[in-house]
């Protein structure tokens, strides 16, 4: 079974108040009676009343007060299959912040001509949620899926090398966080994969395989150039040639079924891209049909409905020998 609302299971505990303020207006009764009676007529004003009949009654009544709960809480079991439209996409931004992508190779770096083309990219989207990943030796969600391009655009502008949580560049952790996120909307979607390509793991072509297989398509974009930069290490103050690696990037693509494309200065490439993807991504996820909870709570609102009947049926007298009430 399935809560909604598990919150509201926290009304449960108004229960043991309820009893308690029944049990002090009974007190409170008592009072009021010896102040226009003596306290033996007590027993005399209630001989009628059984004990168990009206204890009977407040019981039923707790017990609906229950039930009332639960249904609040929308308990939900089984499950419907439902035909859900999307007039829009999840899209996903995967960007290398690795040292390498300071190289200026294509102006004014790699890493702001990425920003600067995925900024472009997004002023083109209309009604799809976009979510943001940076990524060097690690990977972190920088903005989880949304359909507030404002909010996207101040957080990619703030992209920089220097947040990397750990050095060097670990395409398969973009892609395992990139799972993640997809997989908390409604588990498919398109994932673009900007880098240079300079990949310290092994593990990516197989992760992008796996994605694939879940309806997810990277596709891939190439920054930088073959002949490469000379980038420095800010520690060691060591100097090395960093490369675009086309290879790699082009693998991760296929294999998903997407396909590669090289950032240029020209912003060319976004049009194709978004051609691609609008061609071929919104054929297949215009209708998905989805397993839905199917909700109960109507059940336990019933229920209660019926004890409340039942509760105002008896009466709290005591009978007598013959099975009639004491007059």
């Amino acid at each position: 079974m399935n809560l909604h609302d598990p919150q509201a299971l926290w009304l449960l505990l108004l229960i043991p108040v309820l009893v308690l303020l029944v049990y002090l207006s009974r007190k409170r009764l008592e009072k009021r009676f010896v102040k226009y009676a003596e306290q033996a007529f007590m027993a005399v004003y209630l001989s009628r009343r059984s004990p168990f009949y009206s204890g009977l009654k407040l019981a039923i009544l707790i017990l609906a007060a229950a039930f009332v709960i639960i249904s609040i809480s929308r308990p939900q079991w089984d499950y419907r299959e439902r035909e859900l439209s999307n007039s829009g996409m999840d899209i996903v931004f995967a960007i290398d912040v690795s040292r390498s992508m300071e190289a200026t190779d294509i102006q004014p770096s790699r890493l702001l001509r990425s920003i600067l083309q995925v900024s472009a990219f997004v002023n083109q989207l209309e009604g799809d949620r976009i979510g943001l990943i940076s990524f060097a030796g690690a990977a972190t969600i920088e903005c989880p899926l949304t359909d507030d391009y404002e909010a996207f655009q101040m957080v990619l502008s703030s992209l920089d090398t220097s947040s990397a949580p750990r050095a060097g560049t670990d395409i398969a952790r973009a892609l395992d966080v990139a799972n993640s996120a997809f997989a908390a909307a409604a588990g498919e979607g398109v994932l673009i994969l900007i880098s240079d390509g300079e990949d310290l793991s092994p593990n990516a072509v197989a992760r992008a395989k796996e994605l694939g297989d879940k309806g997810i398509r990277i596709y891939t974009m190439g920054v930088g150039s073959e002949e490469g930069a000379i980038i420095s290490n800010p520690y060691t103050g060591e100097e090395r040639v960093s490369k675009l690696d086309i290879g790699i990037l082009d693998r991760i693509a296929r294999i998903s079924g997407a396909d590669f494309f090289r950032i240029t200065p020209s912003a060319a490439e976004i049009q194709l891209l978004l051609s691609r993807i609008y061609d071929r991504e919104k054929t297949r996820s215009e209708v998905r049909k989805v397993n839905l909870y199917k909700e109960q709570y109507h059940i336990f609102v019933i229920i209660a409905l019926i004890l409340i009947i039942v509760e105002s049926l008896i009466l709290p007298l005591k009978r007598n020998a013959s099975g009639g009430f004491t007059p």
